[in-house]
């Protein structure tokens, strides 16, 4: 059996804390739980993935992170309601540095990874629920200005079904 493996970012513990408790009122709110299932977390790269050799990919991801400075993570002053992709969440602003990070660490996905894939510039964002009937909910206010991207995490799961697990974090500088 071979793992799939995610990058991302989760924010610190009071920024998770403020987020946390927004993503549970809105997911009362609307009666969903399926985005309570996952870490809040900002997906970096494109897609999950399989890996060669797991151990010369954390050193050269441990390598890249510390030559990485970290950066500040802005997000919009209102969440973001989307009803025909069944989604709400909080938007960050994407900035040149985050851009760049992404297409390093996009980079390196595709060096160790079994399927190498282009990546795809989603809007980067903070899942508050999904998939979820949201044509009822209006914008709330965000519960966080702006955050340090100071490490990365990788995610795992063991079966295609398996929510990913939180692994490991890797600091960056």
């Amino acid at each position: 059996m071979v793992l799939k493996y995610n990058l991302i970012f989760v924010p610190n513990l009071d920024d998770r804390k403020k987020i946390s408790h927004l993503r549970s009122k809105i997911c009362k709110k609307i009666h969903s739980t399926q985005a309570l299932q996952y870490p809040v977390h900002i997906s970096l790269i494109s897609s999950g993935f399989h890996i060669k050799n797991f151990t010369k990919f954390e050193q050269s991801l441990k390598e890249l992170c510390k030559n990485e400075k970290p950066l500040k993570v802005k997000t919009e002053k209102l969440t973001t309601v989307l009803p025909d992709r069944f989604w709400t969440g909080i938007q960050i602003i994407r900035t040149n540095d985050i851009t760049e990070l992404q297409k390093k660490l996009q980079r390196l996905r595709n060096v160790f990874s079994l399927k190498k894939e282009n990546h795809q510039f989603h809007p980067l964002h903070i899942t508050l629920a999904f998939p979820a009937k949201v044509d009822e909910l209006k914008p709330e206010k965000c519960p966080i200005k702006n955050m340090i991207l100071d490490r990365i995490t990788i995610v795992k799961k063991e079966k295609e079904s398996d929510p990913y697990r939180i692994f490991k974090h890797i600091k960056l500088g």
